[in-house]
């Protein structure tokens, strides 16, 4: 073979060589940003569908709660009313589930002379009613008050008494961060095991232009020895 048809060689070789290489460059980086716009895709229509459903719950159950909680036992007996309720709103508004990605608080005020005195509570680190201003909540309507943080969702129902005058506040609040901790984990395992996945199936993939040079080459000196 001259010298010429050897220099052919190797530059096809080397061509040949340098396409797989950037094929597989490509084809990694097209599969990495499909897969990662898709799965994201996913999840934010998951977490919105989540946050959607959580905080109908939410509402429900606060004005289920308001509405079994007397205003006339509060006007009358706050210290009775308090004792009653801290036994009884638990198992209305504390969800039990452990598979959950959020975490629930409740409190319950008692409003006088333009203040809230909070006669029962739980997780009261989510409570926010006692830090705004009456007036955000206590309006003419006298109908529920909402406020949206990125992961937490305050919910607040005014209780009235017998003369439809507000006595009480009642509080719902859930924190459900944990729920977009478990998106970025998932979405990181998953994302790493594309990767290898692809990683493994381009190194199978290029065998093919591995395996016959070296079949090649074995066989030559095989055949340079019987000489």
């Amino acid at each position: 073979m001259s010298v010429s048809e050897n220099t052919n060689t190797a530059s096809n070789a080397a061509g040949k060589v340098a396409k797989v290489l950037f094929l597989s460059l490509f084809a990694l980086v097209l599969v990495v940003v499909s897969v990662s716009f898709a799965v994201h895709h996913m999840r934010i229509g998951f977490e919105n569908e989540y946050r959607r459903t959580l905080v109908s719950r939410i509402q429900t159950d606060a004005k289920n709660a308001a509405l079994a909680v007397s205003g006339e036992e509060i006007k009358n007996d706050s210290s009775a009313a308090a004792l009653k309720y801290s036994s009884v709103l638990p198992y209305m508004l504390m969800d039990t589930n452990e598979d959950d990605y959020s975490t629930q608080a409740f409190g319950l005020y008692e409003y006088n002379n333009g203040s809230l005195t909070m006669l029962t509570k739980y997780n009261s680190d989510l409570l926010v009613a006692e830090k705004i201003p009456v007036s955000e909540w206590l309006t003419s309507e006298m109908t529920p008050y909402e406020i949206k943080d990125e992961y937490v969702y305050h919910y607040m129902v005014p209780v009235k008494d017998q003369e439809g005058k507000v006595v009480a506040l009642l509080e719902l609040s859930t924190q459900y961060r944990p729920i977009d901790e478990m998106g970025d984990d998932l979405e990181s395992k998953l994302l790493k095991t594309v990767i290898v996945a692809v990683l493994v199936a381009l190194a199978i993939f290029s065998l093919q232009y591995i395996i016959p040079p070296i079949v090649r080459l074995v066989s030559k000196q095989n055949t340079e020895a019987t000489l």
